[in-house]
């Protein structure tokens, strides 16, 4: 008897792991990445899409004047060619939007409303997808500690792209200033509330797993 409920809780152990190891891989947490999905092309609007909201913790402070964050999602293999993507003014559908603590709380939220990829320039390479608010004019420095938090969105084009679509996958996202400069601090997904549900259900199941065999214990002894 005590074997068998020494086996079912190993079992349920394994479960356990087995199920958080994928809700890490399905859910976006790994560290410093986000899952990236892309549409259109062939002619139609290029859209960037991502299901998480992305939170940003500033590791150093910028020595820059420019007044808002440069997000950056890195390595999109594809986006330069056959012409760069580029969209200044309103996103269509609507930008995703941001908000900060620390320093940059006074800015209130801000909606991204350009995107656009850039000649290889300090921490940005040549296929690097840079996006911002123009409208976030107020004058606050991006300092070491602030956290940056965006919502869940998508970047589409305001013109047409015929180049090869990227892979859908994980991409590293940091933020940087105006001079493209400094590596300000890196994002990482934030799980959705489903992932918490599972997460809470394998612990509970784990609880009266254990408390299942605590009372068989008892009855034996």
């Amino acid at each position: 008897m005590k074997h068998s409920l020494n086996s079912l809780f190993r079992r349920t152990a394994t479960v356990l792991l087995v199920t958080a190891s994928s809700l890490v891989a399905t859910n976006g947490l790994r560290a410093q990445t986000v899952f990236l999905t892309f549409s259109g092309g062939g002619g139609t609007p290029f859209v960037i899409s991502w299901t998480t909201p992305i939170t940003y913790t500033l590791t150093s402070s910028t020595e820059n004047s420019g007044v808002n964050p440069y997000f950056v999602f890195q390595s999109i293999s594809g986006i330069e060619t056959p012409v760069p993507v580029d969209t200044v003014g309103d996103i269509p559908g609507g930008g995703p939007t941001y908000s900060s603590t620390g320093a940059g709380a006074g800015d209130g939220t801000q909606t991204i409303n350009s995107f656009f990829t850039t000649n290889a320039h300090g921490m940005v390479g040549d296929e690097d997808v840079v996006f911002r608010a123009t409208s976030d004019t107020t004058v606050s420095y991006l300092t070491m500690g602030d956290v940056i938090s965006l919502t869940t969105g998508h970047l589409q084009t305001s013109t047409n792209f015929s180049g090869t679509m990227p892979t859908n996958g994980y991409y590293n996202t940091f933020i940087t200033d105006a001079s493209y400069q400094p590596n300000l601090g890196s994002g990482s997904a934030v799980p959705e509330p489903s992932a918490y549900a599972l997460i809470a259900g394998a612990v509970m199941l784990g609880f009266a797993t254990w408390r299942r065999r605590k009372q068989a214990a008892a009855q034996c002894a």
